[in-house]
């Protein structure tokens, strides 16, 4: 994965994490709710989880994202 796609792939996450939905992280970064999708799956197999919640939740263990 590329610096930029690991970038994004992170801002989604966040955005996640802060409860977003994905049409709102796709307004918000200005992406399609498709685009935002496959980030998600992205994320979802490099973290090895199957959803929204596990994902949030292996990313904070570890610090790969914050809560601020």
């Amino acid at each position: 994965m590329t610096a930029a796609k690991l970038g994004r792939a992170l801002e989604v996450l966040s955005a996640v994490a802060r409860g977003q939905s994905n049409k709102q992280i796709a307004r918000a970064l200005r992406l399609s709710e498709a685009t935002v999708k496959t980030h998600l799956l992205h994320i979802y197999a490099k973290l090895d989880v199957g959803d929204r919640t596990a994902a949030v939740t292996a990313a904070l263990v570890p610090g790969i994202i914050r809560m601020d």
